[in-house]
């Protein structure tokens, strides 16, 4: 069966949607916005159907809106992966791995790695995807990804994972803050200051459940900042303190504008793994590049 619309009418749905308005969905897809009402009345009248009504503020799909907008979401990801496999096929990638981080995982390592897998398999690309980086697992699991670094004092059940390292987590806070000369911070003197956090939600093996939970404290103030590099962007200015792996921190620090202190007299751990889906097979993209980052980065 022919279709009736094409590629470009889906991607017209898509920008409509997203941007809500005419004006601002002509400005993405770089056409006037006579020349794109032309084309939202063109489908409309190929499939016999309303697409859009328009609201106080902004155009909302119809159910046949929704319905095309659903299958043009999905044809235009399938399309961009498909170009994106061709071009690879053309350079000699047979295969790609696809690499999820977690949000306080840094990138530093990376370079490297990649350099050091791409001699060793050749035929083998990779993909970074750091879209899944509050919830790599749960990506893992749905097929987003095919390999995951996450930090915790356990390894995630339900999957097969390899103990990559162990690590400290440290508090961060400005080059001149009274704690940056402290030799470690009670939970109590963390929860005094503004905390700069990834999101609001306690992660497990992390701060929440080895420092405040025993203590029976909570920061009074959280500013969630997202990513890394915003979140020591606020710590840097002085806007609060946070708490990060040490490998994350490493590149960080050697600007001179941030100090790390220990946290409790003890010290706080937890581990890296690499974390695959169970029956991963022995010869897998996935399984080599584990292999590779084990070699490099591991401890013996």
């Amino acid at each position: 069966m022919t279709t009736r619309l094409s590629t470009r009418q889906m991607q017209m749905m898509v920008a409509i949607a997203d941007a809500g308005s005419m004006s601002d969905a002509a400005v993405q897809l770089g056409l006037t916005q006579s020349a794109l009402s032309h084309r939202l009345k063109e489908a409309e009248r190929l499939l016999g159907a309303a697409l859009f009504t328009r609201g106080q503020r902004r155009l909302n799909p119809t159910q046949a809106g929704r319905r095309l907008l659903h299958a043009a979401r999905g044809v235009l990801a399938e399309l961009e992966r498909t170009e994106q496999d061709i071009q690879r096929l053309a350079v000699g990638i047979e295969e790609v791995v696809r690499l999820g981080v977690e949000a306080c995982g840094g990138y530093h390592w990376l370079p490297g790695c990649l350099a050091t897998f791409a001699a060793s398999h050749p035929s083998i690309g990779v993909e970074v995807v750091p879209d899944v980086s509050l919830d790599p697992c749960r990506a893992l699991r749905q097929g987003h990804v095919d390999l995951v670094l996450v930090a915790g004092s356990h390894p995630p059940t339900g999957f097969e994972a390899v103990s990559l390292r162990r690590d400290e987590l440290r508090l961060v806070v400005p080059r001149g803050h009274a704690l940056a000369q402290r030799d470690w911070a009670s939970a109590e003197e963390v929860a005094a200051e503004p905390y700069v956090a990834y999101h609001t939600t306690p992660e497990k093996g992390r701060e929440y459940e080895q420092l405040f939970s025993p203590a029976g404290v909570l920061p009074a103030r959280v500013i969630s900042a997202g990513v890394t590099d915003a979140v020591l962007a606020l710590v840097r200015g002085g806007l609060g303190v946070s708490i990060l792996p040490a490998w994350t921190l490493a590149p960080h620090l050697a600007q001179g504008e941030l100090a790390s202190v220990a946290l409790t007299e003890r010290g706080l751990y937890l581990n890296w793994y690499l974390v695959m889906r169970q029956g991963e097979a022995v010869a897998s993209a996935a399984r080599r590049l584990a292999r590779t980052l084990d070699d490099l980065h591991g401890e013996s």
